[in-house]
């Protein structure tokens, strides 16, 4: 078992009206869209220590497909991280609300089990690097820096899918079979992000917010 437990921020829909509640929200924990339009839904996260913000916060933006934020500076909703949802990506952000609405609070803690899920080890795009091959050589598999098990295209190493979309190491199970050597892509990939939610719908057809 590889049991984690994660402490997921609870996406909230709020009206400008009530941006004092979105603060308070996000301050508390969670993740706020506060929609002004069509056009213009204001996201809010928090910020860690170093006033950066959130590990899932940023893992959230990416899923949009955007990388930059900036730290409010003036108001109630100052030193928090906010960026402008793009106009393609708002119906994706409200249906995060939409998810979440079921539970209470800022924040949920979720248990999840990586080796008995595996759903983001399918359709995937792992780029595979020399640290990579380094730890195959240790586990006295170099083999797994040639094909079938990777493909070279333009420079770039990655991962072979098979054609059911199931990674090659999965085998018929959906435990890894080269966890402890899997590529530094795998591991750095966020237990409990959109990403992380998006691809365990996907793949296992349940949602879990």
């Amino acid at each position: 078992m590889s049991v984690t437990v994660v402490e997921r921020p609870i996406w909230r829909r709020f009206d400008p009206r009530f941006h004092a509640r979105a603060v308070a929200h996000v301050r508390a924990g969670g993740h706020a869209a506060v929609v002004h339009g069509a056009r213009h839904v204001e996201l809010l996260f928090g910020v860690d220590a170093t006033g950066r913000i959130t590990e899932l916060g940023l893992w959230a933006l990416l899923a949009i497909e955007q990388k930059r934020w900036r730290r409010v500076k003036l108001g109630p909703a100052s030193g928090l991280a906010t960026a402008r949802a793009s106009v393609d990506f708002t119906p994706v952000v409200l249906d995060w609300c939409e998810r979440d609405a079921v539970h209470e609070g800022p924040t949920r803690a979720m248990a999840l089990d990586c080796l008995a899920c595996a759903a983001c080890c399918h359709e995937a795009n792992v780029v595979v690097e020399e640290p990579d091959f380094a730890r195959f050589r240790a586990i006295g598999r170099p083999e797994l820096a040639r094909p079938p098990y990777v493909r070279r295209a333009g420079g770039v190493v990655t991962l072979t899918f098979l054609p059911n979309g199931r990674c090659r190491h999965l085998g018929r199970t959906r435990k890894c079979a080269v966890y402890d050597a899997r590529p530094d892509n795998c591991r750095a990939f966020v237990t409990g992000s959109e990403a992380c939610l998006a691809a365990r719908e996907d793949t296992l057809g349940y949602r879990d917010g």
